[in-house]
């Protein structure tokens, strides 16, 4: 079979060039005004490290494809593009997967091992120059894990040893799949790590907990779908991590002795951490945070028929609440006590029949299928946006916008058998003239046609229509 020849512009999927040895003809286009001044003799230090800091601040705002095609443009392009400190591979890039022709082993083993030799290429380059790595993201096809995760313990290794600040490292899983990957204790060793990203079937193994070096730098912790040794193990590593500013969590699992069967964490402890300001929890069903200077809380339990079990009373400071499940007593009680909030997102609660939310910082506030109500009162005069989600089954509720601000936009979108009450339910709304928009889906033998002179118009108006009774 005759080899098809290799030009030399061509880019390969992993964004690399065919012979990168060749010099690279500089571009008369789009080149930067910096890059006589590079080159030539005369270039002076300062000319050089504002040419290179202007070329690095270009290729950051770049999204990954547009910034490795800049490298054809000039040398300082391509010298710029080899040294950029934002390592991106993704192994599904190279596998070419298609249902209908699947790779052969052989093909496949080929790719992959071309794949870890790329890899392994590009960060020796940065540590064989004392070079250092922003930012590490990797991302990797199940299919293949089991023929690098040695290599990629080497590449997190190397990383780390050229002083990464973020590493991003994603598994795809596939149902049914049991394979992990071990997090090396390399990371947690890193001192100059602030982010860590992990999804995917990534176990912390519970002897890390042991060991002395801990996250003193992270900023940022991100884990969904990530395997844990114990219970504990999550509260324990937060613990740990001093200057934490943001943690996501989001189901999450515990491996059982065997290491096959897997169970949701069930519970999140989070205390004396004084400079939290944001959490994201979900499929937790018992969340405990003691941190006065958060500002933005996520709390969902793992399925919505559960019951959340929150208590983060000591956050003051709160100005952002997006949470489900919780019970009329607890937002009778609670939310008093968050006189800073902002914006307040309520999903499938129970409510109060008669609920009053009364702010003068509130400006956002959404109501998603929360039941039990009857009379909802709405007093805060700064209301930027308002929604409602329901289903109007014998009556809805009543709600009045006490004070309110001239950029108030309210959204209702409601789910109605029966027009009557539909057309009660709008002019419950008052003051009549607040409603923005209107989104109504109707079930049964309802007619688009026959809702005129039952609503009101809005600016915006839809209606999805079920022919079924």
């Amino acid at each position: 079979m005759k080899r098809k020849r290799s030009r030399k512009h061509d880019i390969l999927e992993d964004f690399t060039y065919v012979d990168r040895r060749r010099a690279v003809k500089k571009s008369k286009y789009l080149t930067s005004p910096y890059d006589d001044a590079v080159y030539e003799s005369t270039a002076t230090k300062l000319q050089k490290d504002v040419s290179t800091y202007a070329w690095s601040t270009a290729l950051d705002k770049l999204p990954e494809k547009d910034a490795a095609r800049t490298s054809v443009l000039s040398k300082a392009w391509l010298d710029t593009w080899y040294t950029f400190p934002v390592l991106s591979f993704c192994t599904s890039k190279i596998m070419e997967k298609s249902p209908a022709q699947p790779m052969e082993n052989s093909g496949r083993m080929r790719k992959i091992l071309g794949f870890c030799d790329h890899v392994k290429r590009n960060i020796q380059r940065f540590r064989d120059q004392s070079l250092t790595i922003e930012e590490f993201k990797l991302k990797v096809d199940c299919v293949g894990l089991d023929h690098i995760s040695n290599d990629v313990d080497i590449w997190l290794k190397l990383a780390c040893e050229c002083g990464v600040e973020i590493i991003e490292y994603y598994q795809d899983v596939s149902v049914g799949q049991d394979q992990y990957h071990v997090l090396p204790m390399c990371v947690i060793e890193a001192k100059s790590i602030t982010k860590l990203v992990l999804e995917g079937y990534i176990k912390i193994d519970p002897t890390f907990m042991n060991h002395s070096i801990k996250f003193f730098s992270l900023r940022v912790l991100s884990l969904w779908s990530v395997l844990l040794g114990d219970q504990h193990a999550i509260n324990n590593l937060i613990s740990f991590c001093p200057l934490i500013e943001s943690i996501t969590l989001r189901y999450c699992l515990v491996l059982g002795s065997n290491d096959v069967k897997k169970e949701n964490l069930k519970s999140l402890r989070i205390i004396g951490l004084q400079k939290l300001k944001s959490v994201k929890a979900l499929g937790i069903q018992d969340v405990s945070i003691d941190a006065p200077s958060l500002e933005n809380l996520c709390c969902w339990p793992f399925a919505s028929v559960a019951t959340l079990k929150i208590d983060f009373d000591r956050c003051i400071n709160l100005k952002e609440l997006d949470t489900g499940i919780v019970t009329n007593k607890w937002f009778l009680e609670q939310f008093p006590k968050f006189p800073f909030l902002e914006s307040l997102k309520l999903k499938f609660c129970k409510m109060p029949e008669k609920t009053d939310i009364s702010s003068v910082r509130l400006k956002e506030l959404e109501l998603i299928f929360c039941y039990n109500l009857k009379e909802v009162n709405i007093d805060t005069p700064n209301l930027l946006s308002c929604e409602y989600h329901d289903t109007i089954g014998a009556s809805g509720p009543t709600i009045s916008f006490l004070r309110i601000s001239s950029q108030l936009k309210v959204n209702i979108w409601i789910f109605v058998s029966d027009l009557c009450n539909l057309r009660k339910f709008v002019q419950d709304i008052k003051p009549n003239n607040v409603l923005t928009s209107l989104w109504i889906s109707i079930n049964g033998r309802i007619g688009p046609s026959w809702l005129a002179g039952f609503i009101p118009s809005t600016k915006y108006q839809t209606l999805d229509h079920n022919e079924s009774s």
